[in-house]
């Protein structure tokens, strides 16, 4: 796995992001970015009263990348029905490479999977 800062740029299959603020964005509104399509599947952090509701906007995030509609909807539907692997919603796996995790806070880092060279 590689750890990589946020706010840093952060190139997927070709395609180089300005940090995970910027594939969440391309996620979200279903737009390539040279050519690499970005799938999310997020969990609302944790909300105990109504204040938490009101202010709370942090998620914890999983992303997949893909280089078609076709291969991102096959990759989102198989990650959708994933049980998180580990704590905070983290379902980070090399079977759905590329593939990224983050926790979605600033101060977190941004784990993204690499293949073994063979």
């Amino acid at each position: 796995m590689k750890q990589l800062k946020n706010n840093e740029t952060i190139e997927v299959l070709g395609a180089s992001f300005n940090g995970v603020k910027d594939m969440i964005e391309h996620a979200r509104k279903r737009i390539p970015k040279d050519g690499v399509y970005v799938g999310e599947d997020s969990l609302h952090y944790p909300c105990f009263d109504s204040e938490d509701y009101i202010y709370e906007n942090r998620y914890f995030t999983n992303l997949v990348f893909a280089k078609s509609l076709d291969e991102l909807d096959k990759k989102l539907g198989i990650l959708k029905q994933m049980s998180q692997l580990s704590c905070n919603y983290n379902k980070l796996t090399v079977e759905l490479h590329p593939m990224a995790y983050w926790q979605g806070d600033t101060h977190h880092d941004v784990l993204l999977t690499e293949m073994e060279e063979e």
